[in-house]
């Protein structure tokens, strides 16, 4: 009983003393912690000086090409103008890259109907390489639309 007595003592002088610390001056930073405008001018810097290429921007570049454009178009007239392009988006390394996997395509009801499979690399958004779906490699955008081209002629 006494044991009992004595630990439930010392819960609460934990507790009042935990309350007595969280109480005190809020607008002085605590050791190791700084206040909320330096954070934010912190976070400004790192922002400044960011480089690469974010998954926005990413897809804003896939959506601007041609090939995109065209499935997009192709979609929005079959759907009477009710569905869009969807994204599946991914982060794999490869090596030393760091890359974003795009998966672009129609997303309905029943499943993603793949049209695309692009990688993107995270520090240059133009460093672009699209999946070529008969050998399963993945090649620079403008090697595989001149394969695809003379595949074509």
């Amino acid at each position: 009983m006494k044991k009992q007595i004595l630990f439930m003592l010392l819960v609460l002088f934990q507790v009042f003393v935990g309350c007595q610390n969280n109480s005190s001056d809020k607008s002085k930073p605590e050791h190791g912690r700084t206040a909320p405008v330096e954070r934010e001018a912190q976070m400004k810097d790192k922002a400044e000086v960011k480089t690469g290429c974010s998954t926005e921007e990413a897809m804003k570049i896939i959506l601007a090409l041609e090939e995109v454009e065209e499935s997009k178009r192709n979609l929005d007239s079959l759907t009477d103008h009710k569905a869009n392009i969807s994204f599946i988006v991914d982060s794999l390394k490869q090596g030393e890259r760091e890359l974003y996997s795009l998966t672009v395509g129609y997303n309905n009801e029943v499943r993603f109907e793949p049209y695309y499979h692009f990688y993107v690399n995270k520090s240059d958004c133009k460093d672009i390489q699209i999946m070529d779906i008969v050998s399963g490699e993945y090649l620079p955008i403008a090697s595989w639309r001149k394969q695809t081209k003379d595949g074509a002629e």
